[in-house]
């Protein structure tokens, strides 16, 4: 963002294309995204290039904190041994503390010789290290320095108040103060003494503004520097430390702590962000790059309470339609971090192994069974989830239920294009999650909003929803005709086995089946011939080329119709809602031949059963049914 080495990095909270950054020893600059211009607004322009620290009158550490307004992008402080506070974007800079250092003048020589001069500024001392704003209460901020000094004020910087732990190991740094998002005066911090040979962990915390401290290391390994604290947004009193040796959790605001209970490196870490919508966990390490743990709510969720349960459903968070694309185009590009999944993730614990029954291994289905219904109880969709002893996990990528599959003939392969499998997107709304398993069932709710990068009209998404519902529902009734057709050809071309008959046209060898012989023949040969007006056998589906040897049947312009409603966030054209009506006016006849054909069937069912031979499986009549909860 802004060259150097690069220190801290701060995105405007109230907008994120403005993004405050500094190099070494305060150079910071803020940097527009929508404009692409960078300016530099450093406060003071002297350094240790030029005089010894001691003589300067600000002093910038090699890694200068800053924090933002949470409201005002333009608001912005950064730490030197006192605060800098700009209203408008770095412009102008005024004082808003004293020194909040221990300003120990010994303490503030250049470094280096005899030879020469070390002049980076990476050894300045006495220096502000971490800067919060409370989130509780903006008028609450915190600072520490890295000689051990912590200050807080509650009036916006006018008054300052030491409020440094006593018992706290003296000059050593203090590297991170996080801020309860619960409660204005409590916070906790860490000291980092690894400089001065101390490599113990020292976690505090306070809950009076400073006025008494706790120390909470207590249960953390002794040989491992404490870098950073920070309180999960969504659960008081839930913190996660990161040490020399990786993550620890404490559910009890640090009176306990346990090893963080997924698989992670031992390795530094040095900053933690929780982003409280999506429950998730950022991580950054010293070395091994950064890393983001997908909503860690069942972590936070998870007791021995939950792990006695034969069924435990964790609360799943509000999930967004995200619109994905592929950076890289068609080919091979640099490598990208996956994304997270795509959808509502529904974490659920299991005491003991489910296996899959001999029927659900046909079916290929997982034993936990899922319902997703809209808010008026009206079904959205079924699926099946795993069903190992502990965690389990499910996305359900926020669709309806496909349409049904034919039963016969090999399926064409889903493309990057086209999956005709593929339901439509539900509109944003509430929808219920109910978990069955282990012989109970247990229901949860999420929330399912639009893409928040983009501004949509939620009544355009509903109309996109109910048009690719109808469109799913008519190709339904169509599949769901030509498997009832299969299933009479596949019948009727059978019976001459099953009776002794003959066959392709041959005299029975039993004349009591004769005529009920003719007219299975006669009956077949109108099955075939309308089941070959709708569904065209001559295509090789499960090879995509072959597609081009032939115009599309009935049965493929069907199959698309839930993919004519138009692009995310626009209502159909009219284009398309031409095509879809004109498509159902045509699905119609089709329907009504099949309800005339099906009249065929059930009268010679009749004469069937006269004859003592097998009937043909007739089933309810097939219709296109209307989209429901719209």
């Amino acid at each position: 963002m802004i060259g150097g080495d690069g220190e801290w990095i701060v995105p405007a909270p109230s907008d994120p294309n403005i993004i405050y950054a500094d190099s070494q020893n305060g150079n910071i600059s803020r940097f527009d995204r929508k404009t692409k211009l960078s300016r530099s607004i450093r406060p003071y322009l002297a350094g240790v290039g030029e005089m010894a620290p001691s003589e300067l009158k600000y002093r910038f550490n090699w890694t200068s904190p800053i924090a933002v307004s949470a409201t005002n992008a333009e608001e912005v402080y950064i730490g030197g041994n006192v605060v800098f506070k700009s209203t408008d974007g770095g412009l102008h800079w005024s004082v808003i503390s004293p020194d909040l250092t221990r300003n120990d003048k010994g303490k503030q020589k250049a470094s280096g010789g005899p030879i020469h001069l070390d002049l980076s500024g990476a050894e300045t001392y006495d220096t502000l290290l971490s800067l919060v704003i409370s989130t509780a209460d903006p008028k609450v901020m915190w600072a520490g320095s890295d000689d051990g000094m912590v200050h807080v004020t509650r009036d916006g910087g006018g008054t300052w108040t030491n409020a440094s732990p006593k018992g706290a190991p003296e000059w050593s740094r203090v590297y991170q103060i996080d801020a309860s998002p619960f409660d204005a005066g409590t916070a906790q911090l860490v000291y980092d003494g690894h400089m001065l040979g101390d490599r113990r962990p020292h976690v505090y915390r306070t809950t009076d503004f400073g006025k008494t401290w706790t120390s909470i290391s207590r249960g953390l390994p002794d040989d491992g520097t404490a870098y950073v604290v920070r309180e999960d947004p969504n659960r008081k009193g839930f913190l996660v430390v990161g040490t020399d040796n990786g993550l620890h959790v404490s559910s009890d605001a640090g009176a306990n702590w346990k090893k963080f209970p997924v698989e992670f490196p031992v390795v530094p870490v040095w900053d933690l962000k929780f982003v409280k919508s999506t429950h998730d966990l950022v991580v950054a390490s010293h070395g091994r790059g950064m890393y983001v743990f997908d909503n860690i709510g069942p972590i936070v969720e998870m007791d021995a309470g939950v792990q006695g349960k034969n069924l435990h459903v964790f609360g799943v968070p509000a999930a967004s339609q995200w619109q994905i694309w592929n950076r890289g185009g068609f080919g091979v590009g640099a490598w990208t971090a996956p994304n997270p999944p795509n959808g509502a993730v529904i974490d659920y614990w299991l005491k003991k192994e489910i296996k899959q029954t001999e029927e659900q291994k046909k079916l290929k289905r997982e034993p936990v069974k899922i319902v997703v219904t809209d808010s008026a109880g009206n079904p959205v969709t079924t699926e099946y989830g795993p069903a190992k002893a502990g965690m389990n996990r499910h996305v359900w990528g926020l669709r309806y239920e496909g349409a049904k599959k034919v039963s016969f003939g090999k399926e064409a392969p889903p493309s990057d294009f086209f999956d005709p499998n593929r339901g439509p997107d539900v509109p944003p709304g509430t929808y219920r999650i109910a978990v069955t398993a282990a012989g109970e069932t247990v229901t949860k709710e999420v929330v399912v909003g639009p893409d928040p990068r983009m501004k949509v009209d939620a009544e355009v998404l509903k109309a996109r929803a109910k048009a690719a519902v109808e469109g799913r529902n008519m190709a339904t009734a169509v599949n769901e005709m030509l498997n009832q057709l299969d299933g009479w050809e596949t019948s009727l071309t059978a019976l001459p086995k099953i009776v002794g008959g003959g066959e392709d046209g041959e005299p029975a060898k039993t004349k009591k089946y004769e005529a009920q012989l003719k007219a299975a023949r006669d009956l077949n040969k109108k099955v075939k011939d309308f089941k070959d007006k709708v569904y065209s056998r001559d295509i090789q589906r499960d090879t995509p080329s072959d597609t081009l040897h032939f115009h599309s049947d009935f049965q493929a312009k069907a199959s698309r119709l839930g993919f004519l409603t138009g692009a995310y966030g626009e209502a159909p054209r009219d284009v398309a809602k031409e095509e879809l009506a004109s498509i159902r006016k045509e699905a119609e006849g089709f329907l009504g031949q099949f309800s005339a054909l099906r009249n065929e069937v059930i009268a010679y069912n009749k004469t069937a059963v006269e004859q003592g031979v097998p009937t043909l499986f007739v089933g309810d009549p097939v219709t296109i049914q209307a989209p429901a909860g719209f």
